[in-house]
């Protein structure tokens, strides 16, 4: 077999010529993959034919994902393309947060490095219909969130851009960083831009799923900052994603996960920002009273005082200690203990770590004493009205079933309290409002989120039953007292859970519109199944 190679096309000519096309992403009726590799330089007669009828013998060995995989070795080299069974294949799967994932097996792990050959990796993947997975930080719980068996797993992690406009309004990112390399860029230039909270988490997942941060308050979630997204659309046609160009793509991709391409810029607003107060605290039981009374002020008035401001409160169990309560204070000011803070004045802690840093050293502290990769993980997500009483129910309930794994082996079993205050939501309304469907009107609301980690894989469905447990209690009292909200954050969902359909049966119908007119065949639905699919609702529904 002859080396075949992907000839050098710039990536702005390519989009004007895939199928004939001018620089229209929506595919006409009669694409034609094998002429779209052929106009972006690739030597189709090269590859594997795809296999029409084979034996039984050659079944196993000419599968569609080995075809695929074979034909990327072709075109790009044993550099960008890890084969299964090979030590630098077992060190990649071994960096994925939690050990579901690592445990799949994919037939071969790419890695692009620009933009077209990201464009060539869902083409070849459309040619042979192998499925495949994108993995930016593997920060997720479940399996099949960012990897896949027996398919493709490409990794982002070659896209590591950070360029900061000239202007300094804007800063473009790779969805190849973690949040830490962000913010660590930007500083430089006394930048800071809406991201994640903790280090390691990768900037590709919390942006499509929305990403909670400490500006939000003030700015919105990070999808909401973002001016514009260099999308991979499924026939192969890099184009740019903004309010004025393809605005309804743009609406779709704030929030709607990975339903619509493969994301290789994302185009953040960037603002000036130096050093903020803020940190942990942290509470024995006997605060909790008050505790609960600080994050229910914050939320339905103290937050909407100081736009600044930003609060979570974590209640876990520390071995010998007892009963704890993490407050998370952060302020974007590099101002101690504003006065929208005073609800905390006078409490006692026991630990406290607040103080001034940048956002860099502010979302290291928050992993400090994070679960590292390795592990069985699980998050899981609600939304709820805020209510005092409800808070008081929650924390009971958690604790009531907290007691039922108290003799199972574990590494942690949390959960948090984080406001969706009436600021945040507002700021989600600019540039045509985001996906998720959060309405300023109804709120003020608060994500409940659980989060365990154990080492033993035969206790996963132990964790599985007490989350889900303590959620259908209090769901169950939040809609006796008419404070139940369907809402569920996709970044903090389980796969028991339909993020997408919590968004409400209109803006889903428009978000299923809108993957089908730039997505026809569905690439995007059933090519990568991975995450949370329009088409499928939960990836498992079947909750314990």
């Amino acid at each position: 077999m002859r080396f075949a190679r992907v000839v050098p096309v710039a990536v702005a000519a390519f989009a004007a010529s895939v199928a004939g096309q001018a620089t229209s992403p929506i595919e006409p009726q009669d694409f034609n993959v094998t002429a779209a590799l052929e106009n972006i330089g690739v030597d189709v007669e090269a590859l594997p034919d795809p296999p029409a009828e084979t034996s039984a013998v050659q079944r196993r060995t000419l599968t569609p994902c080995s075809l695929a995989c074979t034909s990327l070795a072709i075109l790009f080299g044993n550099d960008q393309l890890l084969s299964e069974g090979t030590t630098a294949y077992d060190s990649f799967t071994a960096t994925y947060w939690s050990a579901q994932q690592g445990n799949l097996n994919p037939s071969c792990v790419f890695k692009p490095s620009k933009t077209l050959d990201v464009s060539t990796l869902v083409l070849v993947a459309r040619l042979y219909q192998c499925p495949f997975a994108v993995k930016g930080g593997g920060h997720a719980a479940w399996a099949g969130a960012s990897s896949i068996e027996d398919g493709i797993t490409v990794s982002m992690e070659n896209f590591k851009q950070i360029n900061v406009a000239s202007n300094k309004q804007t800063v473009d990112i790779g969805p190849g960083l973690r949040w830490i390399d962000v913010y660590l860029g930007v500083e430089k230039y006394g930048l800071s831009v809406v991201g994640g909270r903790m280090a390691p988490v990768g900037v590709p997942g919390l942006v499509l799923g929305g990403g909670l941060s400490h500006f939000s308050n003030r700015r919105g979630w990070a999808c909401d900052n973002v001016a514009s997204y260099e999308l991979v659309t499924a026939s192969g046609v890099p184009i740019t994603v903004s309010a004025t160009s393809y605005a309804d793509l743009y609406w779709a991709l704030r929030g709607g996960g990975n339903n619509f391409g493969i994301v290789t810029n994302f185009k953040l607003a960037s603002f000036a920002q130096g050093q903020m107060w803020g940190g942990q605290r942290v509470y024995l039981e006997t605060e909790f009273t008050k505790v609960l009374d600080a994050i229910y002020q914050f939320t339905v008035t103290g937050s909407n005082t100081d736009l600044d401001a930003a609060q979570i409160v974590t209640f876990a169990v520390a071995p010998g200690i007892g009963n704890l309560a993490f407050a998370n204070l952060h302020y974007a000011k590099p101002i101690a203990n504003a006065p929208v803070f005073n609800n905390w004045a006078n409490l006692t802690a026991i630990d406290d770590t607040t103080g001034l840093r940048y956002m860099s050293g502010m979302a290291d502290l928050l992993n400090q004493g994070a679960q590292g990769p390795g592990a069985y993980e699980t998050w899981w997500g609600i939304s709820l009205k805020m209510d005092r009483q409800l808070l008081q129910f929650i924390v009971d309930t958690y604790y009531a079933v907290y007691a039922t794994t108290a003799n199972v082996e574990q590494i942690l079993f949390i959960m948090a309290i984080q406001p969706v205050t009436e600021g945040a939501m507002k700021a989600m309304q600019k540039n045509g409002g985001n996906a998720v469907g959060l309405n300023p009107a109804k709120g003020p609301y608060f994500i409940l989120n659980f989060n365990a980690a154990w080492t033993v894989a035969a206790d996963e469905a132990k964790f599985h039953h007490a989350i889900n447990t303590i959620i259908k209690t209090v769901k169950a009292e939040a809609k006796r007292r008419g404070l139940d909200n369907d809402f569920v954050y996709l970044n903090y969902a389980s796969e028991y859970q339909d993020p997408i359909g919590s968004y409400g049966a209109a803006n889903k119908a428009r978000l299923s519109s809108i993957s089908k007119k730039y997505d026809p065949t569905q690439v995007f639905q059933y090519l990568q199944p991975a995450g949370f699919k329009l088409v499928k609702g939960a990836p498992n529904p079947n909750p314990p």
